[in-house]
C-alpha cells in the first residue's frame, strides 16, 4: 500500500455510503479532516471537507487542490497523484 489511513472508520464509510452524518472537530471545520496521505510524497493527501453544509472530497498536492463530490471519483484522482508521485 503507497498511502497511510488517518481516519479509518470515515476512510471506510466513504466508500460505502454517505459521509454526510461525519461530524469535524472545529479545525477540521477549518482545514479538513485528512484520510489518506501518499508514502512517497506527504504533501499529497486525501481530505473530507465541508463547504457550504456539504461534505466533498478534496485531493490535495503540493499547492494545488482539486474538489470532489464523489467518493469514486476523488478516489481515482487521488490514486492517479499517488502513481505520479511514486513515478518523481
Amino acid at each position: 500500500m503507497n498511502y497511510k489511513i488517518f481516519n479509518k472508520p470515515v476512510f471506510e464509510q466513504a466508500q460505502l455510503r454517505s459521509v454526510a452524518d461525519v461530524t469535524f472537530t472545529e479545525e477540521e471545520l477549518e482545514n479538513g479532516m485528512k484520510l489518506a496521505v501518499s508514502k512517497a510524497d506527504p504533501t499529497l493527501a486525501l481530505y473530507l471537507v465541508e463547504i457550504d453544509g456539504q461534505k466533498k472530497f478534496d485531493v490535495r498536492w503540493d499547492d494545488s487542490s482539486e474538489i470532489f463530490n464523489g467518493w469514486y471519483s476523488a478516489w481515482d484522482n487521488f490514486v492517479w497523484c499517488l502513481n505520479t508521485a511514486e513515478k518523481q
